[in-house]
């Protein structure tokens, strides 16, 4: 082989090397706890006991061609939000777990033991946080898939003690 045929089959080696490994990063990154406060403050309609004011969640939504994908953390571990944060709940985990739905529960501390309430979200997003018997539940539930718009629920984990759900529709 002459050199110049060696050095084209190692340029193209390098190169599908280098495109395999960035594929493989970006399939393998892991989701990462925002060091920002959540971009999306919900306030909890109390029904009875002491209970936060407000819950939040990290939201982020990345177009693609032909739908989308929405990633979704709730902050049900540092509550409430302003001059003092303190810890309310405690570790969650998932509870039920399908395509279109995923429910996480959570302790909640001793100070809000007590309460009975909800938090959602707008018709545009499906979250909802309901507490009551000492817990918090956070779920996402998407709509029945249509033709022209199916969607589901493609990861789902606890992150930093917090649910994490990344979920995709089409357009």
């Amino acid at each position: 082989m002459t050199t110049w045929g060696r050095i084209t089959t190692l340029t193209i080696f390098s190169a599908l090397l280098v495109t395999t490994s960035t594929m493989t990063q970006a399939q393998s990154t892991k989701p990462v706890l925002p060091k920002t406060l959540p971009d999306l403050v919900l306030k909890v309609e109390r029904k009875s006991g002491d209970c936060p004011k407000t819950i939040g969640l990290w939201t982020a939504f990345r177009y693609y061609e032909g739908g989308g994908e929405h990633t979704v953390i709730a902050d049900t571990w540092a509550m409430p939000y302003g001059a003092a944060k303190a810890q309310y709940a405690g570790r969650a985990q998932i509870t039920t777990s399908t395509k279109k739905l995923v429910e996480y529960k959570a302790p909640l501390k001793t100070v809000y033991a007590t309460c009975v309430g909800q938090a959602k979200a707008s018709e545009d997003y499906p979250y909802q946080l309901q507490l009551r018997n000492g817990n918090v539940a956070f779920e996402v539930k998407l709509p029945p898939d249509t033709p022209t718009n199916p969607s589901e629920i493609m990861e789902k984990s606890i992150l930093g003690a917090r649910p994490y759900v990344k979920w995709a529709i089409a357009d």
